[in-house]
């Protein structure tokens, strides 16, 4: 078999899939699976909204196949558990970075991952008869913060998740907004700099090449030539390390550039941080606020916080949307209370 043209030619048109609206016991589970650039995280959800048997497999980087292939492992294998739990899965939603074609199921491309215009829906709901829901990952975690978590009482939002690479999402009268080309909220790609380093979409100087998780462990290798993980050189910030500290500081300048033109175009109220970079915290918000006070003159600057779901919001998106695709709206809703 050539496993290329099996799995990767995106098509179109409708899918065709078996779908299993109500389990026996009338209470629907999900597979949630959400693809970041360092893990694949997935969970059984419920009517509760809590994730449960929880797992997750570093990313593959090598190629698309090796990649799709560990997401559907993961995903059968949730899949198989539920059935025998007896309570089959009645849909899959999928949370991942990159650009989405949520409309045919088709991840585009991706700065940080092996994304080329994959037909992952497609090829999930052959391997498991449900139908499968793709999402952009920023777009996602914002859905679940608008249902369950920090955008509850927000209208208008701007979802930021900084992590291996810098996603957004834009949430407006509670909604995500999708854009013309599904891109609406990525100020990750916003260019600060022309003349600054290559990203992994094709542009320079973008605010992911300052303010991601991987730019910061590559900056502070390039400046001490120490390879450390982004959360080791947070600890060193925390401590006074002067290089780490000038950094960090670097990397909340260039937020707060892109941030302050991002609530000149949209007027937004709120600003929700997720992703491992979030963990920062008061680190993060504190130096953010008083730079975007200054930088944002027409209106208050938005409001500051950390995702309420943590590193969950990407899964409940998922598994949020899922439960949409085959009718369980009103139980969605009801999370909201």
């Amino acid at each position: 078999m050539n496993r290329r043209e099996h799995v990767f030619d995106p098509g179109s048109g409708e899918r065709s899939v078996t779908e299993a609206l109500t389990p026996p016991n009338g209470s629907p589970v999900v597979v949630a699976i959400d693809i970041g650039g360092s893990w694949i995280k997935g969970a059984l959800v419920g009517a509760d909204a809590r994730p449960t048997a929880g797992e997750r497999v570093a990313t593959p980087d090598a190629s698309e196949a090796e990649l799709v292939e560990a997401v559907a492992a993961l995903t059968l294998g949730l899949a198989d558990l539920a059935q025998r739990r007896g309570t089959p899965a009645v849909a899959v939603g999928i949370s991942t970075a990159g650009v989405i074609d949520e409309t045919s199921g088709t991840a585009r491309r991706s700065a940080n991952l092996r994304w080329r215009n994959t037909a992952l829906a497609r090829h999930l709901e052959e391997r498991t008869g449900r139908r499968v829901t793709l999402l952009q990952d920023a777009r996602a975690a914002a859905q679940a913060e608008a249902v369950l978590g920090a955008g509850r009482d927000a209208d208008n939002f701007l979802m930021v998740i900084l992590g291996t690479g810098v996603g957004g999402a834009v949430v407006s009268g509670g909604r995500p907004l999708l854009g013309s080309h599904g891109l609406a909220g990525e100020i990750g790609h916003l260019q600060l700099d022309p003349e600054g380093p290559l990203c992994g979409c094709g542009g320079r100087g973008c605010l992911e090449m300052v303010a991601s998780g991987t730019a910061l462990s590559r900056r502070y290798n390039d400046a001490t030539g120490r390879l450390l993980p982004a959360e080791a050189v947070l600890e060193l910030v925390i401590e006074g390390d002067p290089v780490a500290t000038g950094l960090w500081s670097d990397a909340v300048s260039a937020l707060a550039v892109a941030l302050a033109a991002a609530v000149a175009v949209l007027d937004i109220e709120l600003v929700i941080f997720g992703g491992g970079m979030a963990a920062a915290g008061q680190l993060l918000l504190d130096p953010l606020a008083n730079e975007l006070a200054a930088r944002v003159v027409l209106a208050p600057p938005p409001r500051l916080t950390v995702a309420a779901l943590g590193n969950d919001a990407g899964l409940l998106g998922a598994a949020a949307a899922a439960l949409r695709s085959v009718g369980h709206d009103g139980l969605v809703r009801s999370w909201q209370s």
